[in-house]
């Protein structure tokens, strides 16, 4: 499957707040995708499929009347997420979601999104607090509308626009931002003029580049201002309530995250696509994360895993041994490991793994490494059955004193004299064995000899 990049995805500021360990189930589910300016996302009544993180994209809620006349009441970036009613209990959009800035977002299935929300309480808040954001932003669109100029409101998007990317043009047409702004095509051309006289922007061919950003902001009207610390307050309040701490989510300050970012994404690709697999486990043996092969291994879903015991996936004789090795783990005193089988799933026959516990940091988890060593047994187990076998063929011929394998390794036996003849080929498991000398203690006069095209001896 095509799997999401962490330092891409993690630019959305509401995943970026998530813990790792909370965002790693997400992960699975997130798949990038590649918005037009223009595109409809939603309709109105339409039913909601996807929630989308946009990344390097901007769209906007927007209202039409039976006239065909729109205006835009509110825009969403990194900073938030798109499908709102479902974070509410809705299931479909009340208005139209349209694609303002072309770029790319992050979708995950809607099903996925809501049982992410039940058991991640950072998900809720921070969702719930981007909900606040957007009554925001709609509650002072409608001051904004009737009572500021066509340039400040301008100022306003652009400045919005910009602030999702910084330093890249805006690439949309004057007139999408007329469709957005709710006002005639020439009504803009004529703004934006004067901003491209005074320095601030530069426009051309479909593209608006913000040239002078501390300019714009001294010509917008003062909605922009009060939208964007009110989004920070609630930002900020959102993750006070789910304990992370701002300075350290990548969002914070991306020039300097870059690097955290790079190490970051080594630290995932390290346990996601490691070759064993990682288990952590509570103290009631619930499965609360697993990389990739772990999930494999298990025959689950990684975004499920929590739904499962470990003992569910444990044979009942290797239960007991697993629940002491559990507990030994959780004493803290040493590291553990053991030998278990897992049950066949529908996709896997049964199989053996040496599994190694170790506590975590925080004391309430026990973390394991499961090593598939189902087909080391099995050659340990074959290689025994032929080493018995072949004793056991070796004490059945009393004539014999001695005989030597391919690697020169002598297996004796009793040397009782006996008249029978021994055939090679005729034993099971003999052929195994490069038959280099045998011996018999007979008298000087009988001699041994091979009998042509044969690996048959004869005792004369």
């Amino acid at each position: 499957m095509p799997y999401p990049m962490l330092e891409s995805a993690r630019r959305n500021r509401i995943l970026a707040a998530l813990p790792l360990s909370q965002y790693t189930r997400m992960v699975e589910h997130l798949k990038p995708v590649d918005l037009v300016s223009g595109q409809v996302i939603y309709e109105p009544g339409e039913a909601l499929d996807f929630v989308y993180f946009p990344i390097t994209c901007t769209t906007s809620l927007v209202s039409h009347t039976q006239d065909g006349e729109s205006s835009e009441l509110a825009m969403t970036g990194r900073d938030g997420l798109v499908g709102i009613p479902l974070v509410l209990g809705g299931a479909s959009m009340n208005h139209r979601v349209m694609v303002q800035r072309a770029g790319c977002a992050f979708r995950m299935s809607a099903e996925a999104f809501e049982a992410e929300l039940l058991h991640s309480r950072a998900l809720q808040q921070l969702s719930l607090s981007y909900v606040q954001t957007l009554i925001t932003q709609i509650s002072q669109s409608i001051v904004c509308i009737g009572h500021h100029a066509v340039s400040e409101r301008l100022c306003y998007w652009l400045l919005f626009n910009s602030d999702q990317l910084l330093h890249d043009p805006i690439k949309i047409t004057h007139e999408m931002i007329a469709h957005m702004l709710g006002v005639r095509r020439e009504s803009v051309t004529q703004a934006l003029g004067k901003l491209q006289a005074s320095g601030l922007v530069a426009s051309g061919r479909g593209k608006i580049t913000v040239l002078d950003r501390e300019g714009l902001t001294q010509q917008v009207c003062e909605c922009f201002s009060l939208v964007t610390s009110e989004t920070q307050r609630l930002h900020e309040r959102a993750l006070r309530a789910c304990g992370t701490d701002e300075a350290h989510t990548p969002m914070a300050d991306e020039a300097q995250s870059a690097p955290d970012l790079s190490l970051l994404q080594k630290y995932q690709d390290a346990y996601d696509f490691a070759p064993v697999g990682f288990v952590s486990l509570d103290r009631q043996c619930q499965v609360v994360q697993t990389n990739l092969t772990g999930a494999i291994m298990l025959g689950i879903q990684r975004s499920n895993g929590y739904h499962h015991s470990f003992l569910e996936f444990i044979p009942t004789d290797d239960q007991s041994r697993f629940r002491d090795f559990h507990q030994a783990v959780l004493s803290g005193k040493c590291r553990h490991h053991l030998e278990i089988t897992l049950s066949g799933t529908e996709h896997r026959a049964e199989m053996m793994v040496r599994i190694d516990g170790t506590l975590d940091e925080s004391g309430e988890e026990c973390s394991l490494v499961m090593i598939d060593v189902t087909e080391e047994r099995k050659q340990l187990t074959q290689l025994l059955a032929r080493e018995r076998q072949q004793q056991d063929f070796v004490l059945k011929q009393p004539a014999m004193q001695a005989l030597k394998d391919s690697g020169s390794r002598q297996i004796s036996a009793p040397s009782t004299p006996t008249g029978n003849a021994c055939s090679a080929s005729g034993q099971p498991g003999l052929d195994k064995f490069d038959c280099q000398a045998v011996y018999r203690d007979v008298p000087q006069q009988e001699s041994l000899r091979p009998s042509s095209g044969s690996s048959e001896f004869w005792f004369m």
